[in-house]
């Protein structure tokens, strides 16, 4: 019996006991219903448990590493068409991989999931989408945070660190730089707007509101350059901020 078909069966038969009455939509009697067969079966019958060790020899300085958050969070993941629930998951943003932790404190070796089975994946309440049709030289494939503005519009973030080596009082260690590329989702073609001009002019109408965005906000474009953005689009857009 395929993997698939035993999960189908156990919550079946385990939904009758707790009077689930739909297995079909996600309500939190589903979802917890789900985490129960995870947890007690273990990641070892999960499809995720496929990837490869999660491996990290990396020497920094300042605090620094190749992740978007360097703790393991609560999150879910969609992952060969199926979703799971209740998850531990930190992002490596330098190798653009999706990081499992086993509930099982006895097992502590990290998972890599196979990229190409996820389609999205949450941790905490910000979703990530792994956009493969990205067919384009100027845009990088991968995992992309994704924030609906409109409903022909969305923002997608690509958050990735450079790799530098550092020597300081003859220890070598590495460096790692935080970077960011913002794609446009507008009228079902993709945009890149790393600049201003590329922003106005999808938004010529908008230009002056631009400008006076930017020169206002220019702290918080240097400090949370992602937040920037964000407030910007939807500023732009005429969201709340």
């Amino acid at each position: 019996m395929k993997k698939l078909q035993k999960k189908l069966y156990f919550l079946i038969l385990f939904g009758l006991f707790l009077n689930i009455y739909s297995i079909h939509s996600q309500t939190n009697n589903e979802i917890s219903t789900y985490n129960w067969f995870d947890k007690n079966l273990g990641i070892e019958s999960l499809d995720l448990k496929n990837g490869p060790a999660h491996l990290n020899f990396d020497k920094t300085a300042h605090n620094q590493n190749r992740y978007y958050i360097d703790d393991f969070k609560n999150g879910s993941v969609t992952y060969n068409g199926q979703d799971y629930f209740d998850l531990y998951l930190k992002y490596d943003i330098y190798a653009d991989e999706l990081v499992l932790k086993p509930y099982s404190e006895s097992n502590t070796t990290k998972i890599n999931i196979v990229k190409d089975y996820v389609s999205s994946f949450k941790i905490g309440n910000q979703k990530f989408i792994n956009l493969k049709e990205l067919n384009s030289t100027n845009f990088k494939k991968g995992y992309y945070e994704e924030v609906n503005l409109t409903n022909n519009t969305t923002l997608y973030i690509k958050y990735y660190k450079e790799r530098n080596n550092a020597m300081k009082e003859n220890i070598s260690y590495i460096e790692y730089l935080p970077k960011y590329d913002y794609i446009l989702l507008k009228e079902k073609d993709f945009h890149l707007i790393n600049e201003k001009k590329e922003i106005i002019k999808l938004y010529p109408d908008d230009k002056r509101k631009i400008n006076d965005f930017y020169f206002k906000n220019r702290n918080l474009k240097k400090e949370d350059p992602s937040l920037f953005i964000k407030s910007l689009m939807k500023y732009i857009n005429n969201l709340n901020l």
